[in-house]
């Protein structure tokens, strides 16, 4: 074991406090919004930190840092459109201030008032298809690095991991929204803090000039600019500006978020500021990742090749801080895409299946329900499936299967009168068949996810125009902004 008894305290002490702190949640939840959408009542930045924390995990300094090994600083690039694009989203408000106009609670509710019930049925599916086979990887890199880092032997790793997802589990059931909010904040102020120590040790143990040496032996140019890169180019930078202003716009976990806010203004600011902290969230594990090529050198798993640095540099006490941080993340990410991956199977799939709506305290209940299906599929899946490539592009992958689709139809439902059912059908499916080629053709992940979203905007043109027109009841759904435009 690495670990000594100091760190297992500050460990143990975080756990607990987070516990807690997600149990104590569960009083403020009395009907389906205050459990899926906080009651509508969060402020500016409390806002900032629940969506900063759902979307920085473990899994997400993992695959940030194999980039950051395999391509150097030439992976920079992600993290610059990343958070230029939240920024950009977040100054002119485009999709996210209509959304939270409407007052909804999934994507795929939109579907139906803009489209028809049977359409926000096939979305909820491949919603919950693509969200949850993205989500099933997370326990397996997740562990990968806590086993490496805390020495944890290999037969007690999937015994550690599922009871860590069942103590998600157990807050998130019980308080939703809510819940996850509250524990979210001080696991924003954790993995921040045990952001800026990685950081600052990585440097100082391998060193800039060493680290700059490395990727230059290494890679060469191509090490420095994207678009010299073999992993990137042209088509990287193409497929990573769609993803990210879909994902930022139509990812069930963030567009929670959005509907969670007080109002669209809110909503706006909290995407501005989110982004400068996006910026950070991924050029950070990417330099963790450049350290690691500097130490230990070029043949390591690239996955594996940061913690196995933080193993080796990391003393006792501060190990256990970084280990703490990151089960912040771990379980800020975890509970929120729990709730969000099951709130579409609730309110998406089962919900509108029903002949006659289920009562406020019933739909917690199918809420719950859903939560522990997710739960066991994401347990099982993560411990068969091997990721076919770098973690980074599966997840993006199996993201597109929806948002490429679900961008498509939204823009379109909300800025074109002519977007129709048709429209929206061929959307959906032109999405989910092109990100499809990744896996059935093995097409590589940038021109999978260009061809998902090229099929998805011609299908809602061409099946809109050639489909039966817009419904008088299709136009009446429009955010209050656009009916004062008018």
């Amino acid at each position: 074991m690495n670990c000594t008894p100091l760190d297992w305290c500050i460990i143990l002490l975080y756990v607990g406090l987070s516990m807690a702190a997600g149990l104590y949640g569960k009083r403020y939840v009395s009907g389906p919004e205050d459990f899926l959408v906080a009651g509508r009542g969060i402020g500016l930045c409390l806002g900032i930190s629940t969506l900063a924390a759902t979307e920085i995990g473990t899994v997400t300094f993992m695959y940030y840092a194999e980039l950051g090994y395999n391509a150097g600083f030439a992976a920079f690039v992600n993290g610059l459109i990343a958070g230029t694009v939240m920024i950009v989203l977040g100054r002119t408000g485009f999709v996210i201030k209509r959304l939270r106009e409407l007052r909804l609670m999934t994507i795929p509710e939109f579907f139906e008032r803009r489209y028809s019930r049977n359409l926000r049925i096939l979305t909820g599916v491949l919603v919950a298809t693509g969200g949850i086979l993205n989500m099933g990887v997370f326990l397996r890199i997740e562990g990968t690095f806590l086993a490496i880092l805390s020495g944890i032997p290999v037969e007690y790793l999937k015994t550690v991991m599922t009871a860590i997802l069942l103590l998600e589990l157990l807050y998130t059931v019980l308080g939703g929204m809510v819940s996850v909010v509250i524990t979210d904040f001080i696991q924003f102020v954790a993995l921040s803090a045990g952001a800026l120590v990685v950081t600052g040790v990585c440097i100082f143990a391998a060193g800039w000039g060493r680290m700059h040496d490395a990727v230059w032996s290494a890679m060469g140019p191509g090490g420095f600019s994207p678009l010299a890169s073999p992993q990137f180019g042209w088509s990287f930078i193409v497929f990573q500006l769609l993803f990210w202003i879909a994902l930022s716009t139509c990812w069930q976990t963030t567009a929670m978020r959005t509907f969670s806010t007080r109002d669209a203004a809110t909503s706006a600011k909290m995407f501005t500021w989110t982004g400068f902290i996006f910026l950070g969230r991924g050029m950070l594990p990417m330099l963790w990742g450049i350290a690691a090529l500097a130490v230990l050198g070029r043949g390591q798993n690239g996955l594996e090749a940061m913690p196995t640095l933080l193993s080796r540099i990391l003393p006792s006490g501060l190990r256990g801080v970084v280990m703490a941080g990151m089960l912040a993340a771990t379980m800020s990410v975890n509970s929120s895409y729990l709730l969000g991956w099951s709130s579409v199977i609730a309110q998406d799939i089962v919900g509108p299946l029903r002949k006659s709506p289920l009562s406020p305290r019933a739909q917690v209940r199918l809420n719950r329900a859903a939560n522990l299906f997710v739960s066991l599929f994401v347990m099982f899946w993560g411990l068969w499936y091997t990721l076919p490539g770098p973690a980074y592009f599966y997840l993006n992958i199996t993201a597109t299967i929806f948002l490429g689709g679900s961008f498509a139809a939204i823009v379109g439902g909300l800025y074109w009168k002519q977007a129709n059912v048709t429209g929206g059908y061929a959307a959906m499916l032109g999405g989910a068949a092109g990100s499809l080629t990744f896996f059935v053709l093995r097409w590589p992940a940038s021109y999978a996810g260009i061809g998902a979203f090229l099929l998805a905007g011609a299908g809602l043109a061409v099946g809109s125009l050639l489909g039966r027109p817009a419904t008088p009841a299709m136009l009446e759904f429009r955010p209050a902004s656009v009916a004062a435009e008018e």
